[in-house]
This record gives C-alpha cells, sequence and structure tokens, in this order.
C-alpha cells in the first residue's frame, strides 16, 4: 500500500471541511464513504475544481462534486492485476474489500517500486532452517536467489537436491526451484545480487548468556565490499535491540564506502517469526513485520516480502522491527513458564495439573492456559529473553519477568532429573538401560531440529551418571539413526529401546508417540521401569495398573 496519506470523509461533509482535511493530511485526494463506511466516490482537487465552475459552494455536501465511479481494486486481486490498472493518468486506486470498505490505496509510484523489487536476485546469507526455507519460497515466488553459505558441505548437499533438515514441504520446493531460479553457492564472486539478506545464527554465550553477534558482523563485512547504489540490505537474524543500527549499518557503511539512505544502499530488519515445522507455508501465510532505516529502504523491502505474503505491517523504524521479534518469542517463554511453574506447585500439592488446565480451559473463552512441558527448548525461545536483557542492558529499568520465565523454564528438566535419577540409583544396580523418545526439540509441528532441545540436558546428565553407570538409548520419529549416534547416544528401534529399559522418558510431543502400542511395549521392560510421560500421551491411571511401571508426569504425582 502506498505511503503517502489518503484521508476519508463522510458523504455529507462539506466541500470546505473536505478540503481542510486533505490539507492537514497532505493527501491529493479524499476517499468518500457512505454510514456503512462503503466507498462512494473520490474527491480530488479536480473533481472539487470543476465542482466550482459548475455552480458548487463550500457549504454543499462533497458528494455533489466528487467522482462517484472510480476505479477501485478488489483487496483479493493479485499484484500484478492492480498494476495493470495504474498508469501515469490514473495514479491512485482505492483497495476494498467484498463490501466496499476502503483497504487502503495502491499508488502508481508503488507499482514501480514492486517492478523494481521483482526485477532484483537476492543473495540470502546463511543456508541454516531460516534461510533455506526463506530461499525456496522467494525463489518459487520468481525471484532468482543464491542460497550463500560458507559451509561447502551443505551448500554441495543442497546442490544435489538434498535438504539439510526435515521441513513439511521444502523438498518440493527445492527440486521445483533447484538449478532454476534458487543457486546455492559457497563463494560470493559467483553472485551477482541486488537484495542481501543475512540469516546467520545468533546464539548466547553458554556461560554468559550474552548474545553472540559477531556471525552478523562477519556477514556485514562479507557483503559490505560488494554493495552498490540502491542496493538492500535485510537482517532477519533474531538480535538484540539497536544492532542493525550500531553494528550492521556502521560495518556496511565501511566496508562499501556508501552511505545508507537514498543515495547509497538501503538497509532494513525484517523478522523471522516462523514456527520450525511449518515454516515453508507460514513464509506465504503470516504477515511480514519490517522497519527501514528510510521510506524507500521499507518501501522496497514490503515490495520484496508482498511478492510472498500478502499482508506486511510497517513497524515504524529498524528498532520497532527487533523489538517486534523478542517480544512474540519472550511472550511465549513467560506463557510455558506460567504452566510450569504450576505444574512444580501441583505436584508438591498432590493435583493433576493437567486435569484442572482442562477443567480451566472448557468453554472459558478468555486466555487459554498451555499445559507443562519437559522443558522449553528450541534455538529461539531459549536464547530471546537474554537477547532483551542485552538489550536492555544500561536502561533504568530491568525487565524482569523474561529472567524469571527462563529460570523456571530452565529448572523443570532439573528438577524431573532429580526423581530419575534417585529411582535409578534406588534400583541398586550397577548398571542401568535408558530410553530417550523424542530427542527433537520439539515434535509438532514435526521437526529435526536438535539446537538447544532439552532432551540434551538429559543426555548430557545421564551420560555423566555413574552410579549407577547408564547407558542411553535414543529413538526419535524424525531424526536419522546417524544423527543420533553423534550425540554419543546408541540409536535404537522403539520395541529394541523398550527392551528390558529402567526408564522411559518421553521428551517430545510427536503425534506418533500417542499411538504407540505402549502397554505391550512397557511387558518388555525391567520390572520395575520409570516412564516419564513428558507431554500426558498416556493416561496415568490406565499406566498405573501395570504393577512394576512407575509413572512420572509433569505436574501430577
Amino acid at each position: 500500500m502506498s505511503d503517502d496519506a489518503s484521508v476519508q470523509v463522510p458523504e455529507d461533509r462539506s466541500i470546505v471541511e473536505v478540503l481542510r482535511a486533505i490539507n492537514e493530511s497532505g493527501s491529493r485526494f479524499a476517499l468518500v464513504v457512505n454510514a456503512q463506511a462503503h466507498l462512494v466516490g473520490i474527491a480530488t482537487d479536480g473533481d472539487i475544481r470543476r465542482g466550482f465552475i459548475a455552480g458548487a459552494s463550500l457549504s454543499d455536501p462533497i458528494n455533489t462534486v466528487m467522482n462517484p465511479d472510480p476505479v477501485v481494486a478488489k483487496d483479493n486481486l493479485s499484484k500484478e492485476a492492480v498494476g495493470s490498472l495504474l498508469s501515469e493518468k490514473i495514479s491512485y486506486i482505492p483497495v476494498v474489500d467484498e463490501e466496499g470498505r476502503v483497504k487502503g490505496v495502491i499508488s502508481y509510484r508503488d507499482r514501480s517500486i514492486a517492478v523494481d523489487a521483482k526485477s532484483r536476485s537476492i543473495c540470502v546469507l546463511g543456508m541454516g532452517y531460516v534461510g533455506v526455507t526463506m530461499s525456496v519460497v522467494l525463489a518459487d515466488s520468481g525471484f532468482t536467489v543464491f542460497g550463500y553459505d560458507i559451509d561447502e558441505g551443505v551448500v554441495e548437499g543442497l546442490r544435489q537436491g538434498e535438504s539439510p533438515f526435515h521441513e513439511v514441504g521444502l523438498d518440493a520446493y527445492l527440486h521445483r526451484n533447484l538449478g532454476v531460479r534458487l543457486h546455492p553457492v559457497s563463494s560470493l564472486s559467483e553472485v551477482e545480487a541486488d537484495i542481501y539478506v543475512i540469516t546467520v545464527g545468533t546464539p548466547v554465550n553458554p556461560e554468559t548468556k550474552i548474545p553472540q553477534i559477531e556471525y552478523v558482523e562477519a556477514a556485514a563485512k562479507t557483503i559490505g565490499s560488494r554493495l552498490k547504489h540502491g542496493d538492500l540490505v535485510v537482517l532477519r537474524s533474531t538480535v538484540p535491540v539497536g544492532v542493525t543500527r550500531e553494528v550492521v549499518l556502521p560495518v556496511l557503511e565501511e566496508e562499501s564506502g556508501l552511505l545508507a539512505g537514498e543515495g547509497g544502499f538501503l538497509l532494513s530488519f525484517a523478522p523471522e517469526r516462523t514456527v520450525e515445522g511449518s515454516a515453508v507455508p507460514e513464509l506465504r501465510q503470516l504477515p511480514q513485520v519490517v522497519g527501514g532505516f528510510n521510506k524507500k529502504s521499507t518501501a522496497v523491502t514490503s515490495a520484496m516480502f508482498g511478492e510472498i505474503t500478502s499482508t506486511i505491517i510497517d513497524a515504524g523504524s529498524i528498532e520497532g522491527a527487533e523489538m517486534v521479534k523478542i517480544l512474540n518469542n519472550t511472550f511465549r517463554d513467560v506463557k510455558f513458564a506460567y504452566a510450569n511453574d504450576m505444574a512444580l506447585v501441583s505436584r508438591e500439592l498432590g493435583l493433576d495439573l493437567h486435569r484442572l488446565i482442562a477443567a480451566a480451559n472448557d468453554g472459558y473463552p478468555r486466555d487459554k492456559i498451555p499445559v507443562p512441558s519437559p522443558g522449553v527448548g528450541g534455538p529461539c525461545l531459549t536464547k530471546d529473553g537474554y537477547l532483551l536483557k542485552y538489550s536492555a542492558r544500561g536502561l533504568q529499568f530491568q525487565p524482569r519477568l523474561t529472567d524469571l520465565a527462563r529460570e523456571v523454564n530452565e529448572e523443570i528438566p532439573l528438577a524431573l532429573l532429580k526423581e530419575i535419577k534417585s529411582f535409578l540409583k534406588n534400583l541398586g544396580k550397577t548398571k542401568v538401560k535408558v530410553l530417550l523418545v523424542g530427542l527433537a526439540f520439539k515434535g509438532q509441528p514435526e521437526t529435526s531440529d536438535l539446537r538447544d532441545s532439552t532432551s540434551l540436558i538429559f543426555l548430557e546428565q545421564l551420560n555423566a551418571l555413574k552410579e549407577p553407570e547408564t547407558t542411553v538409548f535414543g529413538y526419535d520419529a524424525v531424526i536419522e539413526p546417524s544423527e543420533i549416534e553423534a550425540l554419543g547416544v546408541t540409536a535404537t528401534t522403539i520395541e529394541d529401546g523398550f527392551q528390558d529399559a529402567d526408564a522411559i522418558l518421553i521428551l517430545n510431543n510427536h503425534r506418533s508417540h500417542a499411538s504407540l502400542d505402549l502397554f505391550d511395549l512397557l511387558k518388555r521392560t525391567s520390572h520395575p521401569c520409570l516412564f516419564l510421560d513428558g507431554w500426558r500421551a498416556f493416561d496415568p491411571e490406565d499406566v498405573k495398573e501395570l504393577g512394576h511401571v512407575e509413572y512420572l508426569g509433569v505436574g501430577s504425582s
């Protein structure tokens, strides 16, 4: 939609009042609507002048001089279809919904920006989850895309059509566009691009919890010397507030010899907010937030993303867009921490939190409470509270709630491990077998991502257990056995894993777990056996009927 201001006025508003509104808004026209807010016409300076020539007075209603039959576009039309209606003579077109309510205005300038963006080639730096999914969707939308990574193994795999991770829909997009509009590269000497999108990782130091932004800085240095006048750089990596302007911008200016803005290069931040496992469809469905260095940076970034999603939201600034991503993820972390905090309380009170949450949510239209879990993992929620804390360094006010949420969510797996270790020790055995089921950081939507998975906390502590000596086996419905073995775990089938196991720990919520023939499997285990049902996939009372199984839930006794 156009950045040009437009004003809506009732059809019975006087001409003089409309002229005043147009002048105050800086617009060239007024959108005239009826009592139901439906568009009934447009009044431009020219329409009003022609009305005066025909004898209209300043006190007459605007609907006496407006154009009652303007060119309009429906909001379900493609950008190409809307663009075909625009010309130098028809420079503005209102966009309306099916009922005629105004949704925005498209300008001739918007059309030129959109065409300009589509004609550009794009280089995406970092072929991880964010970079690969974005690259295939951009390529599928008609852009020429270079997917760059310094890891030649990753690049070669992509060239062979091999997805580096499991993601629904990714293979089809990759194979459809590979070698046509998508070109994986390990050297920028192969790249001719006008838009650079940085998607490299921004982990936090595991000891200090300080964000490691050197990968972003290195990416900026890599592309800085290649920038030309008018090129666009989009940072998509999650960063503390201020990094785009205070770190990336100076590096780009120094390396390129250009200044950010109209006379040099364009710069924006556009956060990635997709959920792993459904990233490809969500790139086309979710609104895209954009914060630009200037209006043109915002406009060109919006035009690029406008080719893959229908809704673009201007955050008002680079820093605003950076903060949006942190807001989304820290809120989720806080929400899950509430459930996990209640799980710790409920267990000590002898209450079944899952049952109580179901009762609290049933038919209640507000504030659905999430279920507790064995921990909140993954590469985003585990770090973004620390990014917020880093963003607020030096400020008078320091965020507190997000710190507490992280503390609770990090405590949950440790509390469970304490009970698991106690059970294993009390068996009186010198050697025990433990099966971990569900190693990826989440099960729904399914993913193969192990980064910051809470399962790794269980694995690390159990592998280190010497009394009794513990052998850990692993099964995951998605992750390849070779990748499981690389963790120092013995990969196994679900049946062999249950055989003679002293403890079974279900750690993620993959939908296949609920379909297991659990009671047949549990008959294979040692007597006694501990069963951690981390996501309440099974009825505790049913499991307890097997006399040799001790049931352990999150938020239940």
